[in-house]
């Protein structure tokens, strides 16, 4: 799931049950590169189910900047929702696509220099369908909620076409004003968000089954691709392939450091690790640890 930016840090997660709960983390004092957990001590549930056609993953949620709302995909009637981080109560449905609301993303810093006729929004939110489309979406964070162009009704402010198959996943950027999305067996898709087609970017022909999309600082776009044991694939803006990674796990979640120097991933083994997008080699492990709460959790580093 996507950071938020808040007071202090915290990770939000959302459960297979969906319940939500909130962690924050405290630096370690005694032993370096060592963080302090602290718990959630009330996680709250989010009422509303899934389609049960649809896996809840990573790409399913976001949070908003400030850490107050949750989105959530996947919904019956194909909206996306978003709800109170602190309580759990619904906020808000939000209706623009045909059919099921798939994959989210969220800006996590303003994009008023791509917006100029909106602003009134400080955020922006991104959705693909099983119906071959993204929308794009104005998030306001005053008064925490999805608005149209007119301020108040929510509607997407664009439509995204191309693709002739459910999205898979979708990312956008706030820094460069973008929109990245995939579909099966076909091209990645970059837009502006505002709805203008940049170019299509074709993968290796064996990557078939993306699965993670990402925008780094430097407008390199990574992607994960679920065939056999997992790929990695890191292109260009200009759709050039840079360099490409077999894996032995497959990547469900993955982020860029904000130098664009350095990619997160996690899935299924449970260990986070930290790659050069250069190279896209390990150079950190984050090792599994079943620890209770306030527990020190450690990073130690591998060679690669």
């Amino acid at each position: 799931m996507q950071p938020a930016i808040h007071p202090s840090p915290v990770l939000f997660t959302v459960s297979s049950n969906q319940t939500i709960t909130s962690n924050k983390f405290v630096p370690s004092i005694q032993t370096p590169y060592s963080i302090f957990v602290e718990s959630d001590p009330a996680p709250r549930v989010v009422r509303d189910p899934i389609d049960p056609t649809l896996s809840s993953l990573p790409s399913s949620y976001a949070v908003s900047p400030d850490g107050k709302a949750l989105f959530c995909a996947g919904f019956w009637d194909s909206s996306f929702k978003s709800f109170s981080v602190d309580s759990g109560k619904q906020i808000q449905s939000m209706f623009g696509h045909r059919d099921l609301v798939t994959c989210i993303s969220m800006t996590e810093a303003t994009l008023s220099l791509h917006i100029p006729h909106n602003r009134l929004a400080d955020g922006i939110i991104v959705t693909g369908s099983r119906d071959a489309t993204v929308c794009v979406w104005d998030w306001n964070g005053k008064q925490q909620r999805v608005t149209g162009i007119d301020g108040r009704h929510a509607c997407p402010r664009s439509v995204l076409t191309g693709h002739v198959g459910q999205i898979e996943c979708v990312y956008v950027s706030g820094e460069q004003g973008t929109v990245v999305s995939a579909s099966r067996g076909s091209p990645i898709f970059l837009h502006r968000v505002t709805g203008e087609l940049i170019r299509k970017i074709r993968a290796p022909p064996s990557y078939k089954l993306p699965s993670a999309l990402i925008i780094t600082k430097r407008c390199e776009i990574v992607a994960h691709y679920a065939d056999k044991s997992g790929y990695l694939a890191v292109f260009s803006a200009n759709g050039d392939i840079l360099n490409t990674q077999e894996l032995q796990e497959q990547v469900l979640s993955m982020i860029s450091d904000g130098e664009g120097d350095f990619l997160v991933t996690g899935g299924f083994n449970l260990t986070p690790v930290v790659r050069s997008i250069k190279t896209l080699s390990p150079v950190l492990r984050l090792h599994r640890a079943n620890l209770p709460s306030g527990s020190s959790v450690s990073a130690t580093t591998r060679s690669s």
